[in-house]
């Protein structure tokens, strides 16, 4: 044990003063080793084994929607607009009218193209009447060759005459039809671009709204032309399912978070040299109407099944600048194994560039996660993982119901009380 030693002893010059002299012995005392620095234990992990396994070959692009039907709506005579019958935004029935140009100058010209076929009718009439009068003396030779020639001709002449009538009766009643616009199909009329009272006609102010179809909608997306045999022998063998994502249409389909499904309906047959692309069209339904047209949303494509895949949960995929990879355990120890990721299907990513029955690091500190690096791991296999998974699914579902139920008591109570 360390101890101290006080002496005291005169000075030269006179006078006495203390000295204190310190010796320490050594703490561990003689023959005894320094204390070596405690080792660090090996880093906890959560593991899980790689399995193989059968998934769905999903293909993921960015979509545009786009109406199966869209029109302009234009005026095909000329005249002034007198009357909008619709509400910019609304939904319009096939054969609605939408809008009214003036119609007395086309009613005019109805009444004068009939009065010219009734005209016409009458003189042929009487040109048949007197075919048939001199019909005998013309065969007999009572009259001149001359003279039944001219009949005969008269009677060709009013028959043209009659056509050429009729005709301008009917392009005089079709003016006066597209003097009402009507829809040509069901959907949702746009805004106006022509006020009433302005001239509108082929030659001016032609475009006055635009209408599109709204359910069923189309998404558009092109997928990579290396792509494009998949696609070809999925569309041969049947349907291709699709699945798109819109944010904002919670509620618009039979699922409530904005997801919508559909079928493929159109693999082009071309591909764009500029862009090496293809273009496919997908239809889903849309019928509350809430996705427009134009609408920006990523589309899943199922092409089929790929067998015999290596999967593991997408956590355990890490990422720097270069690479994908995963930290697999072997005798204990981490080690890295850069991999090529495909498809994620249900929280499971396809990996090649390791086996199945290889351990992988799926939670841990990732601040010590390095080559060689001890890890004491609790291995899962992918069953007892997607097991868990459901149950914290089921779990955070019940609690958000139990808030929400709690709101709606507490404003239910806040009500009441405010009542009485």
């Amino acid at each position: 044990m360390p101890y101290q030693r006080i002496l005291a002893r005169p000075i030269r010059g006179g006078g006495t003063a203390l000295m204190l002299t310190f010796a320490a012995m050594s703490l561990c005392g003689c023959g005894e080793t320094a204390t070596k620095p405690p080792e660090k234990t090996p880093m906890a992990a959560e593991a899980i084994t790689a399995e193989r396994r059968a998934v769905p070959d999903l293909r993921q692009y960015p979509g545009t929607t786009q109406a199966v039907r869209r029109v302009m709506i234009v005026a095909r005579v000329t005249g002034y607009l007198d009357a909008r019958h619709f509400k910019e935004g609304t939904m319009v029935s096939e054969g609605d009218p939408l809008f009214t140009i003036e119609q007395a100058p086309f009613e005019a010209a109805v009444t004068s193209a009939q009065g010219h076929f009734n005209d016409a009718v009458a003189q042929a009439t009487y040109a048949r009447i007197e075919f048939e009068r001199n019909q005998p003396l013309g065969e007999s030779g009572a009259i001149s060759g001359s003279e039944w020639d001219q009949i005969v001709a008269a009677v060709a002449e009013a028959e043209g005459l009659l056509e050429a009538a009729a005709g301008a009766l009917d392009v005089a009643q079709i003016n006066l039809s597209y003097t009402t616009v009507k829809a040509p199909f069901s959907g949702r009329i746009g805004q106006r671009f022509v006020d009433v009272g302005n001239l509108v006609g082929p030659e001016s102010n032609k475009n006055l709204a635009e209408l599109v179809t709204v359910d069923p909608m189309r998404i558009i997306f092109d997928p990579p032309a290396t792509e494009s045999a998949a696609f070809l022998a999925a569309w041969q063998k049947g349907s291709i399912p699709i699945t798109l994502t819109v944010a904002h249409a919670a509620g618009s389909s039979s699922t409530h978070d904005g997801t919508l499904e559909g079928e493929v309906d159109l693999v082009n047959n071309t591909v764009d040299p500029s862009t090496s692309t293809f273009v496919v069209r997908a239809e889903f339904p849309n019928q509350t109407g809430r996705i427009l047209p134009g609408t920006y949303a990523p589309v899943v494509v199922r092409l089929g099944t790929l067998p015999n895949q290596v999967v593991v949960p997408d956590e355990a995929i890490f990422r720097d600048t270069q690479y994908n990879f995963v930290w697999s355990i072997k005798d204990a120890k981490a080690h890295r194994n850069n991999v090529t990721v495909g498809v994620l299907w249900d929280g499971l990513r396809v990996v090649e560039g390791i086996d199945p029955g290889t351990v992988v690091v799926i939670s841990g500190d990732p601040t010590r996660l390095k080559e060689g690096v001890e890890v004491h791991a609790s291995v899962d296999t992918l069953s007892g993982w997607e097991k868990a998974k459901a149950k914290a699914k089921v779990k955070v579902k019940t609690e958000a119901k139990t808030k929400t139920e709690a709101k709606t008591e507490q404003k239910t109570g806040l009500v009441t009380g405010a009542a009485s």
